[in-house]
């Protein structure tokens, strides 16, 4: 049945909240500027005041004027010198230099199994070995650490995917072995703010991504559902679970002096990928932070 709301017709009616305050969406790939126009004035409808916007342009002049104080903009970042067999770091390290001269606060990695088709497609580069851990990569990670940009990426997909879809293994790799790279560069760069996409990749396995949350100070994640299908059932079993205190606790240590407005964020609809999309209660503290600050958090 579809439930009519102002200017928008769904097939089931958006989640009721119990927050009608302020929200703040903390992942959301920007694309034409028609699109944005609608973008806004549909999230404005759900008081979302704010959201972090994915761009590949370095150029969003237009986009700051048009919508003045509605994005954080995080640049989204690829080089085909990451997967040159013996690149020189400097190729890569002096682009995030550029990227931070340019005001952006965030950078935006994207590491699904599927970006060695697209390595491949697009650079024409044939690689399977793909290690964050690399020291390659480890010096880009080193400079947005010295710099204070926040690291936001996207690390595995859902555990079906690797199952049915990233076959053979010889290719893709594991999820597994992907997750325990990317555990390297946490550990390895403590002062780095980094913020996973999609519940950090582990909906199906909050214990590991609890762990990750009580090891990692510097550990944040958004609950953007992208592939998964049980984004709702995870935020569930997250929201019954001690797993949850963990996270309100850092929050809670962590805003003390912020707004009391922005302490809590409430489900919100992605009209982006057309997903449900949770603000998750992990980004709350990273939200008021960008939500009040002007740059990357120190």
């Amino acid at each position: 049945m579809k439930k009519e709301t102002k200017n928008y017709s769904y097939e089931t009616p958006p989640i009721p909240s119990k927050y009608d305050g302020p929200k703040f969406d903390a992942h959301v790939h920007l694309g034409s500027m028609k699109g944005l126009a609608k973008l806004v004035e549909f999230r404005e409808e759900f008081n979302i005041q704010k959201s972090v916007g994915i761009v590949w342009d370095d150029n969003n002049e237009d986009l700051k004027t048009k919508f003045p104080n509605k994005f954080v903009l995080a640049k989204y970042f690829r080089n085909k010198h990451m997967f040159t067999p013996n690149s020189d770091p400097k190729l890569l390290t002096d682009d995030i230099e550029e990227i931070y001269r340019q005001g952006f606060p965030i950078v935006k990695f994207w590491f699904g199994p599927r970006v060695r088709d697209y390595i491949k497609d697009y650079y024409k580069i044939e690689t399977k070995e793909i290690c964050l851990s690399d020291q390659l990569f480890k010096s880009i990670f080193a400079k947005m650490e010295e710099l204070g940009l926040i690291l936001l990426i996207h690390v595995g997909d859902p555990d079906l995917w690797y199952e049915k879809v990233y076959q053979p293994v010889s290719r893709y790799g594991t999820k597994k072995d992907h997750l325990a790279d990317f555990e390297e560069i946490l550990s390895s760069f403590p002062k780095l703010k980094v913020l996973q996409a999609h519940f950090g990749s582990q909906p199906e396995d909050l214990e590991n991504l609890s762990r990750w949350f009580e090891t990692y100070p510097n550990y944040y994640v958004d609950s953007s559902s992208a592939r998964w299908k049980t984004a709702r059932r995870s935020w569930v079993k997250l929201s019954c679970s001690r797993r949850l205190g963990f996270s309100i606790k850092r929050i809670r240590k962590s805003t003390r002096g912020i707004s009391k407005s922005f302490n809590s964020i409430s489900p919100c609809r992605s009209t982006v990928t057309e997903n449900l999309c949770f603000a998750s209660i992990a980004n709350a503290c990273l939200s008021c932070i960008l939500l009040h600050g002007s740059g990357a958090p120190k």
